[in-house]
């Protein structure tokens, strides 16, 4: 009952925020000029306590891991095999990952090179099933995610944390890039980890615990920023690491301690 309505909340709340603005509260029945930005600020403050709200359900101190029930979508099993021929192998179950709405996750782990991918079909409505490759850096001082939906760079990016996103590109032209992407970190002094399926529940709750640090620490700026890059569908991750504008002065800080 309660992911249904996570489900649905968005909607809901949408819906509450709208009929508001057309039908303020008596206490903010003004006239004119006045009444339009009461109102507009209203709607601002509700919408970012919501993302605000949406980022925490989304990004847990201490997520679980439950084994998924039942089989999974067709499109993750489409997925799972294209990315099984690159050379990965299952690093467990099937989970579902408890956030609200919960997320269906299959993982996997590179048979040579030190690298996690993880094909999930998320709860939301509509449901969407999208892959990530993971490369965790040595001392799990941050990492490196490349996907291929835009939407993985609607928050903000802690110190240590690096993505590479090309909208709609294909699994296999994605891992390459990763590769590209750790290279290139490994040239700037910043080595990965080894990684292994044994690992990968507590490498995956690490990674999201970090991310729920960073979003503790400033809540009001990550919700700003995810709701300013989800109107103006931008974000500072596109294309490869090695040509994003500020990816030489992130590994010189995570590297030396200090600000280039």
């Amino acid at each position: 009952m309660k992911d249904t309505i996570a489900k649905y909340l968005p909607f809901i709340v949408g819906g509450i925020i709208g009929w508001l603005m057309f039908n303020p509260p008596g206490w903010l029945a003004l006239q004119g000029p006045l009444r339009t930005v009461a109102m507009i600020a209203l709607a601002v403050v509700l919408l970012v306590a919501f993302i605000v709200y949406s980022i925490a359900n989304s990004v847990p101190g201490n997520v679980v891991l439950a084994p998924h029930a039942g089989a999974v979508d067709a499109s993750i099993s489409a997925y799972a095999e294209r990315i099984q021929s690159l050379g990965f192998v299952a690093a467990g179950p099937p989970y579902r990952v408890e956030i609200k709405p919960a997320v269906t996750l299959l993982p996997f782990i590179h048979q040579s090179e030190p690298v996690y991918a993880t094909v999930f079909r998320t709860g939301t409505v509509p449901a969407v099933t999208a892959f990530d490759f993971v490369t965790i850096l040595d001392g799990f001082r941050g990492g490196l995610t490349t996907c291929a939906d835009s939407r993985a760079g609607t928050l903000p990016a802690g110190p240590g944390e690096f993505r590479q996103i090309v909208e709609g590109a294909g699994i296999e032209s994605a891992y390459h890039l990763h590769l590209q992407g750790a290279a290139w970190l490994r040239s700037q002094g910043l080595p990965a980890k080894r990684v292994s399926a044994q690992e990968f529940q507590s490498d995956f709750k690490t990674a999201l615990a970090r991310q729920r640090q960073g979003f503790s620490a400033a809540p009001i700026r990550y919700a700003l920023t995810a709701l300013w890059r989800s109107i103006s569908r931008r974000h500072p991750h596109n294309g490869a690491l090695a040509g994003q504008p500020a990816s030489a002065a992130q590994a010189h800080e995570l590297r030396t301690g200090r600000r280039g």
